[in-house]
C-alpha cells in the first residue's frame, strides 16, 4: 500500500467509496490523516466500515473541521459543483 505524505493530522473527507475512494482513504490513513468516508450506497459504507474506516452521512459531518474534501471519479457533476461552492480545497482524480 502507498502511504500519502504530509497529511498527518489533517482531516479528510472521501466522497465516493468505490475502488478509487477506498484506495485514497487507505493511503491517507496510512500517512496519519484523519479520514471520514461518505457514500450514498450502503454496500460501500459497510465495506469501508469493515476495513476500519469512520463513515458518516453528509448531514452528520461537522464541515468546519474538514481540511480537504476528495471527490471520487464516479461522483455526479452536480454534486461536485455544489461542493465547490463550499470548499476551498477540492481535488479530483
Amino acid at each position: 500500500m502507498i502511504s500519502a505524505q504530509n497529511v498527518k493530522n489533517n482531516n479528510y473527507v472521501i466522497l465516493g467509496l468505490g475502488r478509487s475512494g477506498l484506495s485514497v482513504a487507505a493511503a491517507l490513513q496510512a500517512g496519519g490523516a484523519k479520514v471520514l468516508c461518505l457514500d450514498d450506497n450502503p454496500k460501500y459504507l459497510k465495506k469501508a466500515e469493515e476495513l476500519g474506516f469512520n463513515c458518516s452521512l453528509p448531514d452528520k459531518v461537522n464541515w468546519n473541521e474538514i481540511d480537504v474534501l476528495l471527490v471520487s471519479p464516479g461522483i455526479h457533476i452536480i454534486i461536485l459543483s455544489l461542493t465547490m461552492l463550499f470548499y476551498q480545497q477540492l481535488k479530483t482524480e
